[in-house]
């Protein structure tokens, strides 16, 4: 009866097909063990690189700055996220685009950091930056900051971006 359900089970039964339950288990065993050792050794490689990345992004090379932006937004790891901010002040109008784009990959956990650093930082460049990372985000936790913007920026281009996104992130709200 055993032997019946291993075979509806499938796949490790078509590589084992007249092994005893004792063997199957033993296999079962052995890619868990290998999976997760893959899977440590994985996250240290990671972890190196993102230390690998972060020193390049502030390379003096603004394609190295652009190559480390968009690698840390797919490892999406939160040591990237105050580096990256800083970056979306990057003199090279590409390089701050592939930040942008790393901090919206990363998504929730650059809300509250970028609303702090907005309040920090008046650079039209940088809010301006900031205010469409916000955006595309889509974090509700934005809506009370963009709306002080809109109302209190001495720059009508950052009223009127900080106005838009606004408009965009309370219609992607639930009611």
């Amino acid at each position: 009866m055993m032997q019946t359900r291993f075979k509806s089970h499938g796949l490790l039964h078509s590589f084992l097909p007249h092994a005893k339950i004792g063997l199957k288990a033993t296999a079962i065993l052995r890619l868990l063990v290998t999976g997760v050792l893959f899977f440590s050794v994985t996250a240290v490689a990671l972890a190196d690189r993102v230390d690998d990345l972060l020193k390049m992004l502030q390379s003096k090379t603004p394609m190295d700055r652009r190559e480390a932006a968009h690698e840390l937004g797919r490892a999406k790891d939160s040591r990237a996220v105050s580096p990256l901010i800083a970056a979306l002040k990057d003199e090279e109008p590409m390089v701050r685009l592939d930040v942008s784009g790393a901090l919206i990959e990363i998504g929730e956990p650059v809300v509250d950091p970028l609303i702090q650093a907005m309040k920090l930082d008046n650079d039209s460049i940088f809010l301006w930056n900031a205010i469409r990372v916000l955006e595309e985000v889509g974090d509700p936790k934005a809506i009370e900051p963009l709306k002080e913007i809109e109302q209190k920026h001495p720059d009508p281009s950052i009223q009127q971006i900080s106005k838009y996104a606004l408009e965009k992130l309370q219609r992607t709200q639930k009611p």
